[in-house]
């Protein structure tokens, strides 16, 4: 079992886009959740395509650090870039799965 959790967490580890021309490899890290946070004033549980996109976006931002790109801008590449928000969309939900997993299997 642990060998699949370690094959797929490779798999996904990490996942390019491309913004204004600009490559973004994107992670998940403490850091997205934390702006999320400051952003938002609560901690991250979506309830609304507000909050998967604000999340996603910060995502994005703190992925990038070396790259300006406000709220506007990143709703006016998801407007016209769906197929690649899809991407991004299960490129999350796959790395918090794989998160899920391996703290079930610690304990």
């Amino acid at each position: 079992m642990n060998e699949y959790i370690n094959t797929k967490i490779h798999y996904i580890k990490n996942m390019k886009i491309k913004i204004n021309d600009k490559e973004i490899e994107l992670k998940q890290t403490i850091r997205s959740l934390l702006m999320y946070e400051n952003i938002k004033g609560e901690s991250y549980v979506p309830k609304s395509l507000n909050d998967i996109l604000l999340y996603i976006y910060c995502v994005v931002v703190s992925s990038a650090k070396d790259y300006s790109l406000d709220y506007d801008a990143f709703i006016d590449w998801v407007d016209e870039n769906p197929t690649e928000l899809e991407k991004v969309v299960k490129f999350i939900q796959q790395t918090q799965e794989n998160q899920n997993n391996i703290k079930k299997n610690k304990s």
